[in-house]
């Protein structure tokens, strides 16, 4: 009886469990992952020590510690001495975080937003003095979260994370007033129509 309570109890938490949507940070996060890997495909001997050369704007450094742990998970032998080593170098030129296309999930369903990620840069290996060649690089992410958990998405810390939210549609606003005022009218009509008879 003990083992069939605890099943249960173990099957309602796992069945309640959902996916938790990834914030803003942790996306842009994934997306220079996937610089990496293209990185890590275009340069053939990663044993040599390469210095990383991280150039992008200030706000963007938060990355830096991420960018340096993949890069050593894909193999590159990194080292702080420029001098001695292939140089990589490394730059994010822009990351842009959009909302658009507000919408509702059923007709009184919770508003639900569209995000777009956008990540772009480029990079570069200067090996023996000789500058290779830039190659560019380019990823988007599209997803629908929650109007709510927005804010829980945003970093306000980095404002390239938290861009403007836009307003709710105007005819989207008036339909679930419009539909229960409607309702009641009709449920208030039919009452009295049929008692009266």
């Amino acid at each position: 009886m003990n083992f069939k309570l605890f099943l249960l109890s173990i099957g309602l938490l796992v069945s309640s469990v959902s996916a938790q949507t990834k914030t803003n940070l942790e996306v842009v996060d994934s997306l220079i992952g996937l610089s990496i890997n293209k990185i890590s495909n275009s340069v053939l001997d990663k044993s040599d020590e390469f210095a990383l050369n991280f150039n992008s704007p200030e706000d963007y450094k938060i990355f830096n510690n991420s960018i340096v742990d993949k890069l050593q998970k894909s193999g590159f032998n990194l080292s702080e001495e420029k001098n001695r080593s292939e140089i990589l170098n490394y730059s994010i030129e822009n990351i842009a975080v959009d909302y658009s296309d507000m919408f509702r999930d059923g007709i009184f369903g919770e508003y639900l937003i569209q995000r777009n990620i956008k990540l772009n840069g480029s990079y570069f290996v200067i090996s023996s003095g000789n500058l290779g060649n830039v190659n560019n690089y380019e990823y988007t992410f599209k997803d629908t979260v929650a109007l709510n958990a927005v804010n829980s998405l945003q970093n306000i810390a980095y404002s390239f994370t938290s861009p403007e939210i836009p307003d709710e549609p105007f005819f989207s606003s008036l339909v679930e007033p419009t539909i229960a005022v409607g309702t009641a009218a009709i449920a208030v009509y039919l009452f009295f129509n049929i008692r009266s008879k």
